[in-house]
């Protein structure tokens, strides 16, 4: 299996305000399985995977994209973080 480089984006590559932006951690689900990725802030460009309650791994940032996108393509769905309701919505509901 040949490690291509993919040109997809990731979730890391989004700021705040752009249409896709994801607040960390970023989890990636199949089924009853969960793969959390967030960025280790003790070194910068690294990050850090987590499957279930496993040990948790340190990664490149070359290492987390390609492993994000594999796991996308094995079928892994990345969850959408929940917005918190503003003070309107809240006295609405």
């Amino acid at each position: 299996m040949s490690l291509k480089k993919k040109s997809g984006s990731v979730p890391w590559d989004f700021r705040e305000g752009d249409d896709n932006y994801l607040r960390e951690p970023w989890i990636l689900k199949k089924g009853k399985e969960f793969i959390t990725i967030e960025t280790n802030n003790n070194n910068r460009g690294n990050f850090y995977l987590q499957k279930d309650d496993e040990k948790r791994l340190s990664l490149s940032a070359l290492q987390a994209k390609l492993t994000y996108h594999q796991l996308i393509d094995f079928g892994y769905k990345l969850q959408k973080t929940k917005r918190k309701k503003s003070k309107t919505q809240e006295a609405a509901d």
